[in-house]
């Protein structure tokens, strides 16, 4: 009979061991990567990125926590660096549990862990140019430069390895197959698509689409450009298809702002007044799989919403909310989060000038 007991016993303290162990395991899969925080931060969390004003010194990233069970905070960057962000940021990126942020004016890229605490910087010179937008594949961060050029960084310490000439004044870059794909403005002037091989990384393909795009993205393997369309002030705010194989393009509608879901290309076109300030605001979406295009606004906007001017449209990859950032180019501005049923679930202020981009960890 004790002999008996004493099986069960073990068998149970056997069981109780493996869940113990189960719920260890769990805690390290949820652990992030905050050595060195100064504050203790929730699983879930968003960065928004203000952009500032610019050579007024005052970029920033505000924390804030998606369920509601903390207070927002402004200038995290600040609070665990005791430093300020710098001149301009220009684009917020994470990949592989880091963050990654160009600073535009103050020419330079950051490479921060989950809490923001910095971990690594690159430095740009004169002649390399200002960075302005990111996106990282293989272990290589790479970066458009304000000089005509794509630079390649190693992403853990950010040593510089190279650089290749693309166009003018490039914009936003994707990875897709193996390539890079290069918008370039070229300040109204440009009208190219530089495509790279990453294997050789030496020379770009130049592919003539329409004049001043600045913005590009995949989904369901398209690739989606938006633009101005012409130099100041002839802007016809295109949005197209560029399609890989004819290497031609074929326009969806007219755009100032768009980003991907799902495989679903969500657009605001937004047309300002400059005199009074004001804007109005066309929404659609395009579905990469079939191809459809939904002139139904996926938003419901508040009414104060509808003619304010906005900055920043960025999707939780995670649920498809909306974060909608506002802008007065003077004052901090506001979020509106929204449902990924386009109802509006709550508005806070964004911590700064000009929220440009919206990073999610979770």
């Amino acid at each position: 009979m004790k002999a008996r007991s004493f099986f069960f016993g073990a068998l149970c303290m056997l069981m109780m061991g493996a869940t113990f162990t189960a719920c260890s395991d769990d805690d390290d899969d949820n652990r992030k990567n905050d050595e060195g925080s100064q504050v203790e931060l929730p699983n879930q969390r968003v960065y928004i990125l203000n952009e500032g004003s610019y050579q007024q010194n005052n970029a920033g990233i505000t924390f804030y926590n998606p369920t509601l069970s903390s207070p927002i905070i402004e200038d995290i960057f600040f609070k665990q660096n005791n430093a300020k962000l710098g001149d301009t940021g220009q684009d917020m990126i994470e990949y592989n549990d880091f963050i990654y942020v160009a600073m535009y004016g103050s020419s330079y890229v950051t490479k921060l862990n989950e809490a923001c605490v910095e971990q690594a910087r690159y430095n740009f010179t004169s002649e390399q140019g200002q960075p302005r937008y990111l996106t990282a594949e293989n272990g290589k961060l790479y970066v458009t430069l304000s000089s005509g050029h794509v630079a390649r960084l190693d992403a853990h310490t950010l040593a510089f390895e190279k650089m290749v000439a693309v166009g003018k004044n490039p914009e936003q870059l994707l990875e897709e197959d193996g390539k890079l794909y290069v918008v370039n403005s070229g300040f109204g002037k440009d009208n190219r698509l530089s495509i790279i091989d990453l294997k050789t990384f030496d020379q770009a393909e130049q592919v003539e689409i329409f004049q001043n795009p600045e913005k590009i993205l995949e989904a369901n393997d398209k690739i989606f450009i938006q633009g101005y369309g012409g130099d100041y002030p002839n802007y016809t705010y295109p949005v197209v298809i560029y399609d890989r194989a004819t290497r031609t393009y074929q326009e969806i509608g007219k755009g100032t702002h768009m980003a991907e879901y799902n495989d679903v290309v969500y657009v605001i076109y937004s047309e300002t007044d400059w005199t009074t300030g004001t804007s109005t605001h066309t929404l659609y979406s395009y579905n990469a799989r079939t191809g459809q295009k939904n002139n139904h606004p996926f938003l419901q906007m508040p009414e104060e919403l509808k003619n304010r001017t906005l900055y920043m449209l960025s999707i939780n990859p995670d649920n498809g909310e909306f974060y909608i950032g506002s802008s007065d180019f003077t004052t901090n501005g506001d979020i509106y989060r929204f449902n990924a049923d386009g109802t509006l679930k709550e508005k806070f202020a964004s911590g700064g000038v000009s929220p440009r981009k919206a990073v999610f960890i979770d």
